[in-house]
């Protein structure tokens, strides 16, 4: 729901359509207090995790990790996809996609609690708890083959020492 949530102030540079509105894009993660179910998705073809954060019945937001330091209460960059449809927290296994692991999330004052309670993938994530501090790198612009015009923020994830591991 446009409008719903905070947004960070940007003026995209570049034109085009998009699949998503610019202020569902946009959505200041520093600013958003949320909590609740959270999953780890690896879709078939992409090198890194998307952590599925859900807002309520209808919203989820998506924060793509490059790798899997984040799982290891590591400091690390990740990109958000913003504001989705509930219906993207979902893993299509006949297109490849893996479900990694589930749990809770904590999004308050620019804070950021991860705890995964159930792994599917040992290697990759433990049961455990990790804490960081959002701190906004900027925004990155690109036209995608899948969503068109993206203007998509990059956050530094920073570890934080009320971290533990599992």
């Amino acid at each position: 729901m446009a409008g719903a949530y905070p947004v960070i102030p940007y003026k995209p540079r570049m034109e085009g359509e998009s699949d998503q509105p610019l202020e569902l894009q946009l959505v200041d993660l520093e600013k958003v207090e949320a909590s609740g179910y959270m999953r780890v998705v690896h879709h078939a073809g992409e090198r890194g995790f998307h952590i599925k954060l859900v807002l309520n019945e209808r919203e989820a937001i998506s924060l793509f990790v490059w790798n899997d330091k984040v799982f290891k209460c590591l400091n690390t960059l990740a990109r958000s996809y913003g504001v989705i449809p509930i219906e993207e927290i979902e893993v299509d296994e006949e297109e490849g996609d893996r479900l990694i692991a589930e749990g809770s999330y904590r999004l308050r004052r620019g804070v950021l609690e991860l705890v995964f309670e159930k792994s599917y993938d040992t290697s990759i994530v433990s049961p455990g708890r990790c804490v960081y501090r959002l701190k906004l790198k900027g925004v990155r612009e690109y036209i995608s083959p899948k969503h068109g015009h993206s203007a998509r923020p990059e956050y530094f994830l920073i570890a934080s020492r009320a971290s533990r591991g599992g």
